[in-house]
């Protein structure tokens, strides 16, 4: 799953629009609507992955839809939002169903890294269900084990290059890369990216069959010519 899907119900259509419009700037698929009403068949006739639920939507919708999700999407994470972060209210969307709470305005960074995790633990995609043995030229790649022909990789490494060899020959969101591997896409994280992705070079050495190619403004492929 390269790009989730969420769903965002706020009650305000400019700030709606705002955090729409970010968060699909990285990467995902947003739908929108100001009627609580409306996400249950949104979720009939999409693939989603993760709730925002305005807290203060009108006459208790908020805690009655997370209810309501949690008895028919049992495993889809609802985050709460609210600019009134009131221990009652944060408890009321906790028993409702709700898995975290988000002060509003919102700190994106958080809140993207909070999604990011969430999907990534709460709704696992299918990324967990493909290969993790891959042949790399002459080398043997084993993401489960971390091994690298007789070279041991770092997690972090392994898990890297994984998800580079799933999608072999095709381009790799950066932001993609960040949020499942780093859960986070800020400037650190970054950086440390463009480490590890120098460290997998190396690794592979010179078998001139395999390279990881930088995708100008998108982010990375690893390409086999085998």
């Amino acid at each position: 799953m390269l790009q989730p899907s969420v769903i965002i119900c706020h009650h305000d259509p400019g700030y709606l629009a705002l955090l729409g419009d970010y968060i699909r700037e990285r990467d995902y698929t947003v739908y929108t609507t100001m009627d609580a009403r409306q996400v249950l068949p949104m979720l009939a006739g999409h693939a989603i992955q993760l709730c925002l639920v305005d807290a203060m939507l009108s006459d208790q919708q908020a805690f009655d839809l997370t209810k309501s999700l949690r008895v028919h999407y049992p495993h889809l994470p609802v985050l709460m939002l609210s600019a009134a972060a009131s221990r009652e209210e944060q408890l009321t969307a906790l028993r409702a169903g709700a898995v975290g709470y988000i002060p509003v305005p919102a700190d994106m960074e958080i809140l993207l890294a909070r999604m990011a995790v969430l999907i990534r633990l709460v709704a696992p995609d299918e990324e967990d269900m493909m290969p993790a043995v891959f042949q790399l030229g002459s080398v043997r790649f084993d993401g489960t084990n971390h091994r690298l022909g007789d070279r041991t990789l770092s997690v972090r490494e392994s898990d890297l290059l994984l998800l580079l060899c799933r999608y072999k020959n095709k381009t790799v969101l950066r932001s993609h890369i960040l949020r499942s591997i780093w859960a986070n896409e800020d400037v650190f994280a970054s950086r440390s990216l463009s480490v590890y992705i120098n460290r997998l070079r190396h690794h592979l050495g010179p078998d001139s069959a395999v390279s990881i190619l930088p995708v100008r403004g998108k982010g990375y492929m690893l390409t086999d010519k085998q």
